[in-house]
């Protein structure tokens, strides 16, 4: 027995790691499972032919932002602009989201230098779900929303209970040939157990790092609706001399989103940016537009910055600096994914998920031989 841990505190501790981990397994194979192709989406998604802006010359001019804006207000007339996205890894593309009357998203993407429609979600009228779609929402919220995506944030918690646990309760079962060994010659539960202890120390680090990381992801809306409703709220009751449009949003007359892209550039010009979210009363900002830009270093270009613009205006709120719980969620997301690193990392990170597949597997089967091996007495008894 491990020194200074009391058979009632092995107990205890043994109980912890049982529980949090039969309660959490299944979700976590699910995340694991669906994790696998998430590592490689990019891949993935152009194998399937996602399309891509044309190849030009560096330098090649692009069409203003408010004539990809018109061309999907023509092609769906009476939906409402929620957000434009400007991609990274190519920067010719133009994702614009479209909420529609009965309240459903949906988006179109343009070539920016040519003004070439190169994808609709609805095409047919039908709307679109991609493989990796169902992947992403299985992932992040089992499809069942916010209420699923804070369900996963519970069970990571519980993930990282059982790892603390079974790293308390290594060493008293550690076998006589020391920490590491693989008793091959043993029964199959022994091999099985070997196997899932050396594993589970093995990808500690990277189980720890994924765990928490998860846990952050899981609390994206909240954390962001948080400073919407406090932060943006501030900044936006610091400006009293700015007035509102009259109207509803869809009738108010405004500023040109390319205006407000460029105004955001003038005020960071060292910076990319990275999408622009149109007013919204549920965003907390009825009046402005939302900027999000980035640097072009790696950990830059997960740190987000926000500029408001007013739409009626024109009117800038430098933002601020986002608070440490946002920054933390942003430098998290590479880590979770593990796509900060190219194909190498990639990989890797495709050896540790099946290597957490084995783990959360091997666990089941020890917990189903140890309750066999219980209730096998309790028959011989009774028969």
């Amino acid at each position: 027995m491990r020194p200074g841990l009391s058979a009632t505190a092995l107990r205890r501790w043994r109980a912890v790691h049982t529980w949090s981990s039969l309660v959490c397994t299944v979700f976590l194979l699910v995340l694991c499972v669906t994790g696998l192709p998430l590592i490689f989406q990019d891949e993935i998604e152009d194998a399937l032919g996602t399309p891509h802006s044309s190849a030009v010359a560096p330098g090649t001019p692009m069409l203003s932002l408010d004539q990809l804006l018109a061309s999907a207000q023509t092609r769906y007339p009476g939906d409402a602009t929620n957000f434009i996205s400007l991609p990274d890894d190519d920067e010719g593309l133009a994702t614009i989201g479209l909420i529609d009357k009965a309240g459903a998203y949906h988006w179109v993407k343009y070539d920016r230098h040519t003004g070439a429609l190169l994808d609709d979600q609805r095409q047919a009228g039908t709307q679109r779900i991609s493989f990796m779609d169902v992947m992403l929402a299985v992932h992040g919220s089992l499809t069942l929303g916010l209420p699923g995506t804070l369900l996963l944030g519970v069970m990571g918690l519980l993930f990282v209970a059982a790892l603390v646990s079974g790293v308390v309760l290594y060493p008293p079962f550690t076998p006589r040939a020391g920490a590491g060994t693989l008793r091959l010659g043993g029964s199959p539960r022994l091999r099985w157990l070997d196997l899932h202890n050396v594993l589970g120390m093995v990808l500690l680090a990277w189980f720890g790092v994924v765990g928490l990381t998860g846990v952050m992801n899981t609390l994206e809306k909240p954390l962001f609706g948080l400073w919407q409703a406090t932060d943006v709220a501030r900044m936006l009751a610091a400006q009293p001399g700015t007035p509102g449009p009259s109207g509803t949003p869809e009738t108010t007359a405004r500023i040109a989103v390319q205006f407000a892209m460029d105004e955001a550039l003038r005020r960071h010009p060292h910076e990319t940016v990275a999408s622009i979210l149109f007013p919204s009363e549920a965003r907390h900002q009825p009046h402005h537009y939302l900027v999000w830009l980035h640097g072009d270093t790696p950990l830059r270009r997960e740190l987000l910055t926000p500029v408001l613009i007013h739409a009626s205006t024109g009117e800038v709120i430098d933002g601020e600096q986002l608070p440490w719980y946002l920054s933390a969620l942003e430098v998290s997301r590479p880590l979770h994914f593990g796509d900060y690193g190219g194909m190498p990392l990639k990989l890797l990170w495709l050896v540790f998920d099946i290597g957490a597949i084995v783990v959360l597997a091997s666990g089941i089967y020890l917990w189903i031989g140890r309750r066999r091996r219980r209730v096998a007495p309790m028959a011989e008894v009774i028969t």
